[in-house]
């Protein structure tokens, strides 16, 4: 269906010129998943661009991309205008961007049925109530009336893959379909393109740097680095027992929820002006030799489908490293830094009748030296409880206390004893404000001298090991990972008793987030402050963590150390989360499957779990949960002591 030869791409603009694709060759059959991976400005989107025809202006592009039999490159506007849609049909990544905000998402769904199908009236709405129901959407009637902002995230994601679907392509093409997703949704979303080829015979182009997630659908993977074919075979194979040095430190950067350590590597890839005359990884591989350095080394194959562009191949298994956490929480019980106690949080409508319960009787303490996870779906109140704690909202009930004083009765010094590092790091830092404006903020708020200002700055950007070249610079001119590493010295700089992460690395790409999550843990080691870990990504909590909350709807289900809540999980709704979660090397099949969706759900009465957990009863509608004690963990749930005669049961 898709056979791409020798594609090489030159961007050109004035005063420079990029090398965004060299001699890239590589093929997708109908009913296929294939998955291409690397690293953010490797050309994985790029190639996407090619195979629709929207290469951006100033580009020059040769080589062939073959669409059953004709060529995407040479095709003039009218036959462009049909293969989009028809042929090739895009996911992209952020789908309320791709979505008109003005109109319904059925309205949207009816037009590419009517453009690309030729279908009318009531067959028209029919069928997109149909595309709905395929893609996981309950309820399609009501749902074709709704606008993408009263949509969650996973079920604009399912809309636009409904649209791309409504095209009815042969190739569909997914763009980075689960950055940002939950692990239940990531899981449910790749569901839906597994299925596509399976059940519709498409051929699916799923274009991710989530390695551990993609593994698990993909036929065929291949992998791009500097815009070149670095290698490309069976996905078991592939991610498995990877051959080239740059696929290995891919699959060494992913975090592992079984525990193993992240390997961050490091350098970053490198910006091509003409296509590559030597290995472009060389400078941070290391078996490279002076051959890698003076020669690029062809395409060679290994066995049946797998080939390697490679002077060093690697045969060794690839070695997980197991973690290694401090002791220092257990040995040596540290002051307490963070207080909750029986908070909750309502936001109330602008209009005054009733209102949204974000937070509901959640207890937690922290100490110093500790690091706290916390871990949930997307809108269980993970962020709001971040929010709470650095006291940007008040509770409506309970307590909070930062280092022994109450969130709301500090003052603005005080205030600087608790730090945030977000989700989004260059949106973060002011526009305005240089790099060492942005540190020292904390700085000027706590009254401490210029000079000393200046000394705690350079201390904190050199523990972040960035040149102090970069403290003239603004947000524009860093990258994402450069911008992060401004965050967490800004939120260090003032020496907290208190940091919170808020998502920070799920929006850097696998390499990056790696060398983020290696510093977060040096950081995150110190005995002289707390730190409290908020992530919808289990694995990069189990990596070093010490204890863990599961927020569910606002509430606290379960809670422990760690390594026993991943290992021993006892409420349903933290083993529906580990069974979602992916595995490199390994498949695990959920032992608990949630029945509906989180935005079905109904907090109201009884367990809040009840309205989608399987072993549902009437006493758990009924009465409200609390925590109980389970070996070393507390879970809310009063049939833990049942679960496991009851999973069997569900399997045989």
């Amino acid at each position: 269906m898709l056979d791409i030869e020798d594609l090489s791409v030159v961007i050109r603009r004035p005063g420079r010129q990029v090398a965004a694709l060299s001699n890239v060759s590589f093929s997708v059959a109908p009913g296929e998943v294939v998955g291409l991976v690397g690293e953010s400005g490797g050309g994985k989107s790029m190639v996407a661009r090619a195979i629709v025809g929207m290469l951006p202006s100033g580009s020059h592009a040769t080589g062939r991309v073959g669409f059953d039999g004709a060529d995407v490159l040479r095709m003039d506007a009218a036959a462009l205008a049909k293969h989009r849609g028809r042929g090739a049909a895009i996911c992209f990544q952020n789908p309320r961007g791709a979505l008109s905000p003005t109109r319904t998402v059925g309205r949207q769904l009816i037009d590419r049925l009517v453009t690309h199908q030729g279908m009318s009236g009531d067959r028209a709405v029919e069928s997109a109530a149909e595309l709905f129901a395929s893609v996981g959407i309950r309820n399609p009637g009501q749902r074709l009336r709704a606008y993408p902002h009263e949509l969650s995230g996973g079920m604009a994601q399912r809309v636009m893959i409904s649209l791309a679907a409504g095209c009815a392509p042969s190739l569909l093409i997914a763009d980075e379909p689960t950055t940002g997703l939950d692990v239940t949704l990531t899981a449910e979303i790749l569901r839906q393109f597994r299925h596509a080829a399976d059940t519709d015979g498409r051929g699916v182009l799923l274009i991710s740097h989530d390695l551990a997630s993609i593994a698990e659908v993909c036929d065929r993977v291949v992998v791009l680095y500097a815009g070149t074919v670095v290698e490309t075979g069976p996905a078991a194979k592939v991610l498995r027992e990877p051959a080239h040095p740059y696929t290995r430190a891919l699959l060494r950067s992913v975090p592992d929820v079984g525990g193993g350590r992240v390997v961050a590597t490091a350098g970053g890839m490198p910006l091509l002006t003409a296509a590559p005359h030597d290995c472009p990884f060389a400078p941070r591989c290391a078996h490279a030799t002076d051959v890698c350095r003076t020669t690029r080394p062809e395409t060679e194959k290994l066995a049946d489908g797998w080939s390697l562009a490679c002077f060093h191949p690697q045969e060794a298994p690839l070695s997980v490293v197991n973690a290694e956490k401090s002791d220092n929480a257990a040995t040596e019980a540290g002051r307490i830094v963070l207080r909750v106690e029986d908070a909750h949080v309502v936001y109330r409508s602008r209009f005054g009748s009733g209102g949204h319960h974000a937070l509901r009787g959640v207890s937690l303490e922290l100490r110093t030296g500790e690091t706290l996870g916390v871990v949930g779906e997307s809108g269980c109140g993970k962020s709001t409880l971040a929010k709470l704690i650095m006291g940007l909202v008040e509770p409506s009930a309970g307590a909070v206390a930062v280092a022994g004083k109450d969130v709301r009765k500090r003052s603005r010094v005080e205030r600087t004893r608790a730090q945030m590092v977000f989700q989004d790091p260059i949106g973060s830092l002011s526009p305005r404000r240089t790099v060492a404006d942005s540190i020292a903020e904390p700085l000027r708020a706590a009254k401490v001298s210029t000079a000393d200002r200046a000394r705690r700055v350079e201390a904190a950007l050199g523990r972040m090991e960035l040149d102090d070249s970069i403290l003239t610079r603004y947000p524009h001119e860093l990258s994402g990972g450069q911008a992060q590493r401004i965050g967490i010295a800004r939120a260090l700089v003032g020496e907290p008793d208190l940091i919170v992460f808020d998502e920070p690395t799920s929006a850097l790409d696998v390499t990056v987030q790696a060398q983020i999550l290696e510093v977060i843990a040096d950081v995150a080691a110190d005995a002289g402050h707390g730190s409290v870990f908020i992530s919808h990504d289990l694995a990069t909590v189990r990596g070093f963590a010490d204890r863990v909350v599961v927020l569910y709807l606002g509430r606290v289900v379960e809670e422990g150390p760690v390594d026993e809540v991943f290992d021993h999980p006892r409420h349903p709704y933290t083993r529906a989360l580990l069974g979602s979660a992916p595995r490199l090397g390994a498949t695990r099949a959920a032992d608990v499957q949630l029945v509906k969706d989180l935005d079905e759900a109904d907090a109201a009465t009884g367990c809040a779990l009840a309205a989608r957990c399987p072993f549902v009863t009437d006493t758990c509608r009924s009465q409200e949960q609390t925590l109980q004690p389970y070996g070393e963990s507390r879970a809310a749930c009063w049939r833990v002591p049942e679960l496991p005669a009851l999973i069997g049961k569900s399997d045989s």
